[in-house]
This record gives C-alpha cells, sequence and structure tokens, in this order.
C-alpha cells in the first residue's frame, strides 16, 4: 500500500510486519507454502499430540539454532517442518531487499552447512531472529483441537 504523498514508492515495512507477513502466509490454506495451513497441522503435531511450534523456543534458547537444527533432523514429526520454515525465511529477501542467510535454504543439511560455513556473529543474528519469527509462527498457530474425550 502507497501513501498518496509517495507517488510510485513502495511503503517500507519494518521487521516485525515482514515477520507477521510471513508467519501467516506459512498457515493460509490457500497459499501454496510448505506448512498449507490448517490443513496440515496434524503433521506438525509432536509425539502424544504436542505442539511442536509452542515448545520450539525453548529448544532454540536452551540449545542453540545449530542444535535444534540437528534434534529437528533426527526427530521430524513437525520439528523439522519449521526449522525449514525458518530457514526457508531466514534466507529470503522480503520486501526490504536485504536478507540474513546469503542463500535460500530447502534443507535441514543445507542450513546448516550455510551457518558453519560463515562467521560466529551471522548464527547469533540467525538465532535472535528465529527467535522472533518464532514467536509469530505461534501467535498466528490455529487454536489447538480440544480433547473431549469421557473420563
Amino acid at each position: 500500500m502507497t501513501r498518496p504523498s509517495e507517488k510510485g514508492k513502495q511503503a517500507m515495512k519494518n521487521l516485525e510486519q515482514i515477520r507477521a507477513q510471513h508467519a501467516l502466509e506459512f498457515w493460509d490454506e490457500s497459499k501454496p507454502t510448505p506448512a498449507k495451513g490448517r490443513a496440515r497441522l496434524k503433521e506438525v503435531k509432536g509425539e502424544n499430540g504436542g505442539d511442536v511450534v509452542r515448545g520450539l523456543s525453548s529448544l532454540l534458547i536452551n540449545n542453540g539454532l545449530l542444535a535444534t537444527i540437528a534434534f529437528a533432523k533426527e526427530k521430524g514429526k513437525g520439528y523439522d517442518t519449521f526449522i525449514k520454515e525458518i530457514g526457508r525465511y531466514l534466507g529470503s529477501a522480503g520486501d526490504t531487499g536485504r536478507k540474513l542467510l546469503p542463500q535460500t535454504v530447502a534443507t535441514l543439511d543445507q542450513f546448516v552447512s550455510v551457518l558453519t560455513a560463515h562467521d560466529s556473529e551471522l548464527l547469533q543474528q540467525s538465532t535472535s531472529e528465529a527467535l522472533a519469527y518464532l514467536a509469530f509462527l505461534k501467535r498466528f498457530a490455529p487454536p489447538k483441537e480440544k480433547n473431549h474425550q469421557a473420563r
């Protein structure tokens, strides 16, 4: 959306807006995103129906991005879906024309390769931005299904 005073210029978005836009697109059923919105919600559930997106922040904080990627690769079960989405987000230029990772990542191995091939500053920035983006993925996640089993 452009402002009348800025003819021909695209309004600049801040990081909060960009994160929110990416997270909404991730969950949107009508968009061809990796998660396919609510239809893929069952695939991003952890063991025993746990909610993967809500547990990833603590994994990132306690273990760091590289260890979390390794965990997601080993575990699968939805963890890999969200970590790939974080890698896709970090490697996309978006509306600002700038991206954090030097290339788009499509696999977990590629994500690790990019992070280990560069300096620790890139890893620190990527970890911080991954946490910030993950907060938006959690906020826009579809509500948890309630378990209405008789006791």
